[in-house]
């Protein structure tokens, strides 16, 4: 190399040297994306920056984004000035599919529960050797080298026609109608029916039309696989979900555990989150392309359209009834039909699928399970039908859903839009047009309903056992609402925390007046981390700034982003400012995503509010800003324990096979590892109780203090957890206040639940409460199941002869039908929250 090319190089180095930051810079850039840093930021209570600029954002309301424009003049900032959503890495995993998620270790959570399936956990758990792999897009295909020239211009029509349809799918037409059950369920109906007429003549008649019914029922469950019909089918899908969904991703991890669970011949049965109409479609979909048996999904008749119900039929769907029974009287006929149906499947080992919430969730959370199918599933175990079933849990999870706005308009209290043809004509329009963003399919490990009712029967009194209580009608159902307990709890452990959810969360908690993305940035990035720590999983894994990035652009209809003015002047597109819209519906759209949060802290809510409730009185906790308080554990405990008894109809607590004390006493144990609970050197002190006068010392034992620390930090902190659960502590509020309607005279259910919602919505209008999603009937209806539950609230029969059949009436209890009972009940829900 001569002397003047030698000089040209030591330019271009000198020049990268002169252009690359310094240590000092690099070393606050470190610690400006440090987790500790992000905690400070985010959650100390202190501001970001006092500076005039940021000041001035502050007071400045932000302009409304039109999305329209560019960075000219009226101050509009588009999404387009934001960096957009790209994968890290693509990973080319051959024909079929593409790595699609950037960070390789996702956490499983998925397991079966250690105590009533310890043997199903420790069977799928050691045939899987990489549990925690990343995620595949299913949408992308990329045919090999080797595929012939006409699959890379027709990639979608080669991947459909080379996937093979798994398994038979018979039909059990037959097999039902000779069946023992269904002869048996005819003869009774006949002879009731004879018996109502009082006319031995008119048998004949009365047994042509009850076989009528029967072969009309049957029919009506009719379903069946078509290879070319399920081929075309995913054709079509490809291209819808292509526009629909930025990815539809799939672990194959997971997938594997269904395979081998399919190998062992034993019937599979798969229950999925429902939050969409598109769930049964994703699933569909997915099962094809990951080569599974297509299951037998159980659909609502009010899906039962034209053409509709023609194209689910061939795809493996029946319709059963959305309410079993017709009037007052036991359809004995139908439920025998339905009942043998499903044995016969599960005999013939078909894969069955359906939604143990009965319809879909408008809230965003796991709605309590429905157990008329699962009923079927374990009375089929029970009495030997089958040997086994493998239940499978899982959970469809979206950036958003298409729904969104009938969701805000049927938990304002509108009546629900029946399905109609031109209702799906115009859903199939929507999922042209719209956007739904990422989407995730997960499956828990299977676990077996043979083993889970041994280790049931097991905790069953021995006096008991002599005399078969375990296979009672009691005990049977007892163990349907276990079983779909579990379920409801796996299916919330394993849906993953998409970037949405924890931006709409962050904006509904912390930040309800808006933020600067990079506060919220860096809010984002600590929330993220304490999900994981949690064993949550999260479904977006890209850096904070295109985390949040792609949050508000998939939120945009509830998100406002602009540049504040300050003094006439526009900030720095930089300084671009989120506020949410806490106007109805908008702020539905919100809450419905905030709601994926909430149950990985879940019990340290509880343990916040009650910890609030414990000290609400002391003005040290109002007034100093650092002090520190001694809180009795038991005390707190019982405290908590009654939240969680009073919020059962809206959250899984604990499973049913352990006490909520134990998930409350992990709750302590993590603040205590926070340094927001410590234990004193002196742990223990003897309890007085005042009105014995006496220590509890020898009888009860000793007791566990705590010492409260109220930093600025530990403040912040306690605050978000209660800011989880004051929407739906307020809305319980509400209700308990309006008990006062029902001193005088009883009212039907449904009027009393549309008088506190109307009285919620009149409260947000009036501005006496911050929370316009307190101000729906989802919460308000669970409010009235749980006071019903804890006694407050009877059912009585009406006295009121126009009322065919009678409805029931609401009234207060004795104990709790007077004003001071009731402003107790009420001051008792205040103190949680106020």
């Amino acid at each position: 190399m001569d002397d003047e090319s030698r000089k040209r190089m030591d330019d271009v180095y000198s020049k990268w040297e002169g252009n690359a930051p310094s240590a000092a810079a690099l070393e606050e850039r470190r610690q400006a994306n440090s987790r500790s840093q992000a905690w400070s930021n985010a959650f100390s209570g202190h501001e970001v920056s006092t500076s005039r600029v940021e000041r001035k954002m502050r007071q400045t309301k932000p302009q409304k984004h039109r999305g329209g424009g560019g960075g000219g003049g009226g101050g509009q900032i588009t999404l387009a000035a934001l960096p957009p959503y790209t994968p890290k890495f693509a990973f080319d995993t051959g024909f079929g599919t593409t790595e699609s998620l950037h960070r390789v270790n996702h956490v499983f959570s998925g397991e079966s529960c250690a105590s009533c399936t310890s043997i199903s956990k420790s069977k799928f758990l050691e045939r899987q050797l990489n549990l925690q792999s990343g995620f595949k897009n299913i949408l992308t295909v990329r045919p090999p080298a080797t595929a012939p020239t006409l699959s890379h211009t027709l990639p979608y029509a080669y991947s459909v026609f080379s996937k093979d349809v798994v398994g038979s799918h018979p039909s059990v037409y037959k097999d039902v109608l000779a069946s023992s059950r269904v002869k048996t369920c005819i003869e009774e109906v006949i002879r009731d029916e004879v018996e109502a007429r009082q006319d031995k003549s008119a048998e004949p008649s009365i047994r042509r039309s009850v076989l009528g019914r029967v072969n009309q029922i049957a029919r009506g469950l009719y379903s069946c696989v078509r290879a070319l019909g399920l081929r075309l089918n995913a054709w079509a899908l490809y291209h819808i979900f292509s526009h629909l969904m930025t990815s539809l991703e799939v672990r194959y991890e997971e997938v594997k555990m269904l395979r081998t669970a399919y190998q062992e011949q034993i019937p599979i049965v798969i229950i999925p989150t429902h939050r969409s109409h598109l769930d049964s479609l994703v699933m569909l979909f997915t099962m094809f392309i990951t080569e599974q048996q297509i299951p037998r999904t159980v659909a609502g008749d009010n899906l039962n359209l034209p053409l509709v119900s023609g194209m689910f039929r061939n795809h493996g769907a029946f319709f059963i009834r959305r309410r079993l029974d017709q009037g007052d009287r036991k359809d004995k006929l139908y439920r025998g039909v339905l009942q043998e149906h499903i044995e016969q499947l599960l005999k013939h080992n078909q894969t069955l699928m359906f939604y143990i919430e009965g319809s879909r969730s408008r809230s965003g959370r796991v709605g309590a399970p429905k157990g008329g199918l699962m009923s079927c599933i374990v009375d089929a175990v029970v009495a030997g039908v089958v040997s086994d079933v493998y239940v499978v849990p899982a959970a469809i999870t979206y950036d958003r859903m298409l729904e969104s706005e009938s969701y805000g308009k049927e938990l304002m209290g509108l009546p629900k839009e029946k399905e109609t043809f031109w209702n799906a004509i115009w859903g199939l329009w929507g999922m042209l047009t719209g956007r739904v963003g990422q989407v995730r399919v997960n499956f828990a490990q299977p676990f077996s309903v043979n083993e889970f009712i041994r280790k049931q029967t097991f905790t069953v009194d021995a006096d008991a056992a002599d005399d078969a209580a375990a296979n009672s009608v009691g005990d049977v159902r007892q163990l349907v609402q276990s079983v779909g307990a579990h379920v409801r709890h796996t299916m919330e452990r394993i849906s993953p925390v998409m970037s949405t959810h924890i931006v709409s969360c962050l904006l509904l908690t912390r930040y309800r007046h808006g933020a600067p993305l990079s506060q919220l940035q860096q809010a984002y990035e600590w929330l993220e981390a304490s999900l994981i720590d949690r064993r949550r999983d999260v479904g977006f894994a890209d850096t904070p700034e295109r985390a949040v990035s792609h949050a508000c652009a998939m939120l945009s209809d509830a998100v406002e982003l602009a540049a504040p003015e300050i003094d006439g002047a526009e900030c720095d597109a930089a300084e671009l400012w989120a506020t949410p819209r806490l106007t109805v519906p908008h702020v539905y759209q919100l809450s419905i995503c905030a709601a994926q949060v909430l149950p990985s802290f879940l019990c340290e809510s509880v343990i916040a509010c009650s910890l609030h409730a414990m000290v609400y009185s002391n003005q040290r906790f109002i007034q100093n800003s650092v002090c520190e308080l001694d809180i009795v554990q038991l005390e707190l405990l019982t405290v908590a324990e009654e939240v969680c008894h009073l919020l059962r109809k809206e959250f899984t607590f604990a499973l049913p096979c352990q006490p909520a004390s134990t998930n409350l006493g992990g709750a302590i144990e993590r603040m205590q590892t926070q340094c927001i609970l410590t234990t004193p050197a002196n742990t223990y002190s003897r309890r007085y109780h005042a009105e014995t006068d006496v220590w509890d010392e020898q009888e009860h034992g000793e007791v566990v203090k705590l010492k409260l620390k109220l930093e600025p930090v530990s403040r912040a902190w306690l605050q978000f957890l209660q800011m989880l659960l004051r929407p739906v502590l307020e809305t319980y509020w509400v209700t308990a206040r309006q008990l006062c309607v029902l001193l005088d005279t009883g009212m039907e259910e449904s009027l009393f639940i549309n008088a506190v919602l109307e009285h919620a919505q009149e409260r947000f209008e009036k501005g006496l409460t911050r929370y316009p999603e307190t101000a729906v009937i989802e919460p308000i209806k669970n409010a009235v199941k749980s006071l019903l539950e804890n006694g407050i609230l009877t059912l009585e029969p009406s006295e009121d002869p126009s009322t065919s059949p009678p409805a029931p009436l609401l009234y207060l209890s004795a104990e709790h039908c007077s004003q001071g009972a009731i402003d107790d009940l009420a001051s008792k829900i205040n103190d949680l929250m106020a």
